[in-house]
């Protein structure tokens, strides 16, 4: 397999991002932008441990508020995923396409998508009740709690390395019209070979800048107008969407550079 360079992925994803700027801008408004958005505006406000409370008690609030916030972030994560694979056959043509033709190719994914969202959504909570039930078998006192600790890292590490293996089912199923998500997600898998790490890497790096931007910028809003309904919850909210957008779309864009890159099979197989 070829080595997967940073430096060329980064040059092709901002070529792909000045292409049909303003109509991959319109979709991202649409399935990135206005979806977390909404859940940030009237979506269930976290829940918070008391104070004082014990370690038993604050997993069972961390828990209470997964299980809470759980289903709209996989509603929003997936209304993303369609506008993703949208936005990713207007990239991957090698004819040329039109957005309506890319809208409804992306609908029709709708079912593969799901699959693939149940599937890996389910394979994470798996891994992870798997890394951090011996810390929470050995109760609350500190050897609980250092295996806790360290089952979280595990699946950090796993997790990340997962994310750069599994970075380019939607521009499989993009490009290759792939309806079974068992063969994208294998897709993704064979293009990624020997490659995981520098995928993950590069995405993470990625996410890392634009988190920081975005969390700083919130920082400043929270300050100015509070985080509390009415206001501050409004500001907050428009920051959230905002981050989405941009962290979507260069995310697209480095999903796209890296499939560009890693799926040529041959000196005909050449993307427009």
């Amino acid at each position: 397999m070829p080595k997967f360079d940073m430096g060329a992925a980064w040059d092709d994803s901002m070529v792909l991002l000045k292409s049909h700027s303003v109509l991959t801008g319109a979709i991202v408004a649409v399935f990135f932008f206005l979806p977390r958005l909404a859940l940030s505006w009237f979506g269930p406000v976290p829940i918070e441990p008391a104070p004082g409370a014990t370690f038993d008690q604050v997993m069972a609030v961390l828990s209470a508020s997964m299980r809470q916030i759980a289903p709209y972030e996989l509603l929003v994560s997936m209304v993303g995923a369609i506008g993703g694979v949208g936005v990713l056959r207007l990239w991957l043509s090698r004819t040329g396409i039109s957005v309506g033709e890319a809208l409804v190719f992306a609908l029709k994914m709708i079912p593969t998508m799901l699959a693939v969202q149940i599937i890996l959504t389910v394979g994470l909570v798996l891994i992870a009740m798997l890394c951090v039930m011996p810390g929470v078998a050995a109760g609350g006192g500190a050897v609980g709690i250092l295996l806790v600790v360290i089952g979280l890292f595990l699946f950090l590490g796993i997790a990340i390395y997962l994310w750069g293996r599994l970075a380019l089912i939607s521009a499989a199923i993009a490009d290759r019209s792939i309806f079974n998500p068992v063969v994208a997600i294998g897709e993704s898998w064979k293009l990624t070979k020997d490659n995981g790490w520098r995928v993950a890497l590069f995405l993470l790096l990625v996410t890392i800048v634009i988190a920081i931007i975005f969390g700083l910028f919130g920082l400043v809003v929270g300050a100015a107008v509070g985080t509390g309904e009415g206001i501050g919850r409004l500001l907050t909210g428009l920051v959230e969407g905002g981050g989405a957008a941009i962290g979507g779309l260069v995310g697209v864009a480095i999903v796209a550079a890296a499939y560009r890159q890693l799926a040529i099979r041959s000196a005909n197989d050449v993307f427009s």
